[in-house]
């Protein structure tokens, strides 16, 4: 399957994951092998998406959503990326120059919302989560042609793109700062954060789940009274 026809991890203003109101110690979110995750760029890069979906829901166009659940965002987002950096550092693997320009086309009309200042940073670092990305898939395409797949379908490479940085993940030490709600496999905002302290109610109720019920409906409906809640400096939108 060519590069192209896959559904690249969409880290724009759609879907959204994480923790807000509670400190966090020092300037590391993640340590991927030698490498450190900053924590400045996990908030650099939420400062920008909340902008963006500030002016988004002005105009009608978005829900708010909490600044939590962007940031683990986030914060999963860089990890995975600097898997994917150092999985083709070590393979030499190449990606589809065509499929990250076409990526960077298509993300172009969301940067021009954010701030003229903050767009050289935000492109670079988008442009980088797409790299890793096409350089996973095309060592999945390799896989599944060696087996004989010359022509796989979507899920067919998502599930080799899957393994193959769940296998690499497990020769590569990963740790998450606790504030961020790791679970066992360093996959943060899977669990309550054990070292994060909440500064006021507010903060409590803003790490609380979101509320579940019957039907999407009710699910929709709750969450958005759960979201509306919370202080404005706790939410995005």
């Amino acid at each position: 399957m060519k590069a192209n026809r896959l559904v690249l991890l969409a880290v724009g203003v759609t879907s959204l994951l994480a923790l807000s109101g509670c400190a966090r110690s020092g300037d590391v979110a993640a340590r991927v092998g030698s490498t450190t995750v900053p924590t400045s760029d996990v908030d650099f890069l939420t400062k920008v998406q909340c902008g963006i979906l500030d002016k988004a829901r002005s105009s009608g166009q978005s829900q708010a959503v909490p600044i939590s659940q962007v940031r683990i965002q986030w914060v999963n987002a860089l990890v995975e990326a600097e898997l994917n950096r150092q999985l083709a550092a070590r393979d030499d693997i190449s990606y589809d120059r065509a499929t990250l320009r076409s990526a960077m086309d298509q993300f172009e009309p969301t940067l021009q919302q954010a701030p003229a200042k903050d767009r050289d940073r935000t492109r670079q670092m988008i442009e980088a989560i797409y790299r890793g990305q096409l350089q996973v898939v095309a060592v999945a395409d390799k896989q599944l042609a060696d087996k004989g797949v010359s022509e796989p379908s979507e899920d067919q490479v998502r599930a080799a793109v899957t393994k193959i940085l769940a296998d690499f993940r497990k020769k590569v030490d990963v740790e998450v700062n606790p504030v961020y709600g790791p679970d066992a496999a360093d996959a943060a905002g899977s669990v309550d954060p054990s070292l994060s302290r909440a500064v006021s109610s507010y903060a409590r109720h803003s790490v609380e789940r979101p509320p579940s019920q019957s039907t999407p409906e009710d699910v929709a409906q709750k969450y958005t009274t759960w979201v509306d809640g919370l202080p404005v400096d706790q939410r995005c939108g």
